[in-house]
């Protein structure tokens, strides 16, 4: 009977890794590069963003000083030299990258949107999974040192 239990919850371990995996491939359609709108976040908390109005998922956008075009080549830069950036593409004023886990190789999704005002809207979200115990937020507040310190 043990032996059932074991088995029957390794085979639910499986699935839902794979189906971590599985998620995490496909690129998510609520991206601004897809929609044209920079969103916030949905309701599980593995989430920040600079135009979210809740406390659990709110961030400060980025600041900047400088041409627009120059301070967007030297965001993709930064982004390109954080842990964990797997891909970073361009698309005039927006910068996308994804960044993988070590371990599990799950991706979250990094957006950045920079306004000629001087401001930088940021969005840092997980593609699977319900908490990532900080690990957004880490990363943008990351970023925003490493930018201000290029």
């Amino acid at each position: 009977m043990l032996k059932k239990i074991l088995i029957a919850v390794l085979v639910l371990v499986v699935l839902v890794v794979a189906l971590g995996v599985s998620k995490t491939l496909s690129t998510p359609d609520h991206l601004y590069s897809q929609t044209g709108n920079f969103a916030g976040c949905p309701s599980r908390p593995s989430c920040v963003s600079s135009v979210a109005e809740d406390a659990e998922h709110q961030i400060r956008p980025l600041s900047y000083d400088g041409q627009l075009s120059v301070v967007v080549t030297q965001l993709r830069s930064v982004v390109e030299k954080m842990p964990g950036a797997a891909e970073v593409r361009r698309e005039g004023n927006y910068v996308h990258a994804v960044f993988q886990t070590p371990t599990m190789k799950y991706r979250d999704d990094l957006e950045l949107l920079v306004h000629a005002n001087g401001s930088i809207e940021v969005r840092s979200i997980s593609r699977f999974g319900y908490r990532d115990f900080g690990v957004n937020r880490e990363r943008v507040e990351a970023l925003r040192q490493a930018f201000k310190n290029r």
